[in-house]
């Protein structure tokens, strides 16, 4: 039996695998033995596919003291499987490891160690915009797991109790919903953080407003909730109350000493043995600020400080950036990553690799990265799949190659890739699809092959068109279907396009070319290779 390249069949990309032999073992049933605190991982081991005919085969699943953090060693011999984590979530993650090099059935003769890079490493929902569902969260929560993704964080700008409406109860039905995520994230090994944003009101210097917020956290943490986070971001720089100005002084950057004390009484009153996490309003950027000045001097040190880069979306972080950042603030930083998100610009999907994130990061004053993703919750699945790979293994991050992975690790259809494909580029200002623009300007400039691989661009982009007859099964696909229907269109617009390159081409080809255009341009909600492909039909039609 020709084992595959087994590193490939494993996102993110594990430290070390080694093959032991060439041939593997057809699973015909499977028995785990799990220590007590593993009970996690054996439920991940249940779910081992088998093939009729196949062998027994047996896990045994313990943790081990001693070794790195979430760390884990996978040997198989045989039959036999023996996975050390070191703690839980390490045996949590060797099985999730066994689950992806077994998925056809086969036990590979391997052996896996392995552990991240990152301590943080996860996904906040940050974004404006329609929040996710509560089957959307839970879904994610399992994706995450599956991902070794360890951190979900809560905060959805348009949960009314999140943020405008901070200082209620939630109502019951909600508390339990968060009760549910809470105890979902613990079967993945996801920090569950609960955020609120009291910032749009708050006054922060009147104890009344100050007791409602611990209420407001202690609520959750009566449902389960163990990791919280204030937010202060997207509200006016300054102070707006006269009761604050009188506390905390009208200087300039004075609201941090309102925001710090604020951390420092959430910390004091809830007595949480897990950090703190806080976004400042002056959250991007790598300066040093009045606003920064104060923080750095009465934030308390183990509070970790969200902070998008140097800008709010950014198409690269340094060494450096982080280096000087983490000065400004004079505290450890978590990457808020503003990636894949598109409430800034919601006709786009952004389906592509997570790029330019610093991957020398040794002693870095960065304790890890969540990142925003869309409102598309399983659409956004094949960009938060790159950062977990990213995130866990610095040195062997291949933005191409984890794409790659991550559409085989979301079961991406042939549509759904093609459009992945032109929903590719990043950052936001990024020219889309460059490929896609070099064929077109070679096929204008009389280049018969480039027209020809135009037109199998184009037939693609059409082929992925939805079948009317039938639901599609894919979540995703049902999640983009608006898009896809535009990338089809557009694909007809780039074929009608070619007909009037050739010689022998009249006016029936440009009129059809002309009406093809109009049908992808009514696309005005969905933008999909919308500075490509209608430019090229233009520039045609004016030939």
């Amino acid at each position: 039996m020709v084992l595959p390249d087994l590193a490939e069949r494993v996102l993110p990309h594990p430290h070390r695998l080694l093959s032991t032999g060439d041939d593997g073992v057809r699973i015909g049933s499977v028995v785990v033995e799990a220590d007590a605190a593993c009970e996690n991982a054996a439920a991940v081991l249940a779910g081992l596919p088998t093939v009729d005919g196949g062998e027994p085969v047996s896990v045994v699943v313990r943790v081990t003291t001693g070794g790195p953090a979430e760390g884990y060693r996978l040997a198989v011999d045989g039959g036999t499987v023996t996975i050390a984590g070191s703690d839980p979530a390490g045996a949590f993650y060797g099985a999730q490891t066994l689950r992806a090099l077994t998925a056809d059935g086969v036990l590979p003769p391997v052996v896996v160690e392995d552990r991240p890079d990152l301590a943080w490493r996860g996904t906040i929902e940050g974004f404006y915009g329609p929040p996710w569902s509560h089957a959307d969260r839970l879904a994610h929560l399992e994706f995450a797991g599956r991902h070794k993704l360890n951190t979900y964080v809560y905060a959805p700008k348009d949960d009314p109790y999140h943020r405008k409406q901070w200082r209620e109860a939630y109502p019951a039905a909600e508390l339990d919903r968060i009760g549910e995520l809470a105890a979902a994230a613990r079967r993945s090994h996801v920090r569950f953080v609960f955020s609120l944003s009291p910032g749009l009101s708050m006054v922060y210097s009147d104890p009344a407003e100050l007791d409602l917020l611990v209420a407001k956290l202690e609520q959750v943490r009566q449902a389960g909730v163990e990791d919280f986070g204030l937010l202060f971001d997207d509200i006016p720089p300054e102070l707006e109350h006269d009761a604050d100005r009188a506390a905390f002084g009208t200087a300039p950057g004075s609201s941090a000493r309102a925001q710090a004390a604020v951390c420092r009484a959430v910390i004091e009153r809830l007595r949480a043995d897990r950090p703190l996490i806080m976004v400042p309003t002056d959250y991007a950027g790598i300066d040093a600020t009045p606003h920064r000045d104060l923080l750095a001097a009465e934030l308390p040190s183990e509070v970790l400080v969200w902070w998008t880069g140097r800008d709010i979306v950014v198409g690269d972080i340094t060494r450096a950036e982080i280096d000087a950042a983490a000065r400004s603030y004079g505290h450890r930083l978590l990457l808020w990553d503003n990636f894949p998100v598109n409430d800034f610009d919601f006709p786009r999907l952004f389906l592509g690799p997570l790029l330019g994130r610093a991957t020398d990061l040794d002693g870095a004053p960065l304790a890890g990265i969540t990142a925003n993703p869309m409102p598309h919750e399983a659409a956004s699945r094949i960009a938060l799949a790159t950062v977990a790979d990213w995130a866990w293994n610095l040195a062997a991050y291949d933005p191409a190659a984890a794409h790659s992975r991550a559409l085989d690790s979301v079961g991406a259809t042939a549509a759904v890739r093609t459009l992945a494909r032109a929903c590719a580029s990043w950052p936001p200002s990024a020219p889309q699809d460059p490929e896609l623009s070099a064929l077109i300007e070679a096929a204008l400039g009389g280049s018969p092959a480039a027209a020809e691989h135009l037109r199998d661009r184009f037939e693609a982009m059409v082929a992925a068109a939805p079948d009317g007859a039938r639901e599609p099964a894919d979540r995703i696909e049902r999640e983009v279907m608006p898009w896809l229907v535009t990338l089809a269109d557009t694909g007809r617009a780039g074929l009608a396009a070619l007909a009037p390159l050739a010689p022998s081409a009249g006016e029936a080809e440009r009129t059809a070319a002309a009406e093809a255009l109009a049908v992808a341009e009514a696309h005005e909600q969905q933008n999909v290779l919308r500075s490509v492909v209608p430019p090229f039909v233009q520039a045609v039609l004016a030939r």
